[in-house]
């Protein structure tokens, strides 16, 4: 049996995986699921009488997984156990919140001047109809909102800049 931590729209999940004959049985939750491997990344998930079917695919530390249609983003943790924020190469930017993906904002949870603390949620950004959770890395105030609601965004521009206290 194997063990692993993700994040899933911000909240952190274990995940125990064990292989049992040709299909692999996935708890979460206290949920058990039964996939069966059906082709490059692709599975069908059975659960409750039902048969689901899903695609995995893994993109600058992300695997993004589609069930029926309904696209979630799987991350894995830092070792401080941290998973969102900003995307990619900004990573150690702690100072800048950036998109996870290109995408469109849909909410901004801060104001310029206000305080701040790590792990805040700070904007909500759809892409791949999906919404994504964006967090602040460190503790600050707000120095300055670049984008607003309903502004399409990419990964090279941060969205809000933090001093960092």
């Amino acid at each position: 049996m194997s063990s692993f931590e993700f994040t899933l729209n911000g909240e952190l999940k274990a995940v125990e995986l064990e292989k049992k004959g040709d299909r692999l049985v996935l708890s979460c939750d206290g949920q058990e699921f039964s996939l069966e491997p059906s082709g490059d990344n692709l599975f069908k998930i059975y659960t409750d009488g039902q048969t689901h079917y899903a695609a995995a695919a893994k993109h600058k530390g992300s695997i993004f997984v589609d069930i029926d249609s309904a696209l979630f983003e799987l991350k894995e943790p830092s070792e401080d156990g941290f998973a969102g924020g900003a995307a990619g190469a900004h990573g150690g930017e702690k100072d800048r919140i950036f998109a996870p993906m290109p995408g469109k904002i849909v909410k901004i949870m801060v104001a310029v001047g206000d305080e701040v603390e790590e792990k805040q949620a700070m904007v909500i950004v759809e892409a791949m109809k999906m919404e994504n959770q964006v967090m602040s890395q460190a503790k600050g105030k707000v120095k300055a909102v670049n984008f607003a609601p309903g502004d399409q965004v990419d990964t090279d521009s941060p969205i809000i800049e933090l001093e960092i206290e």
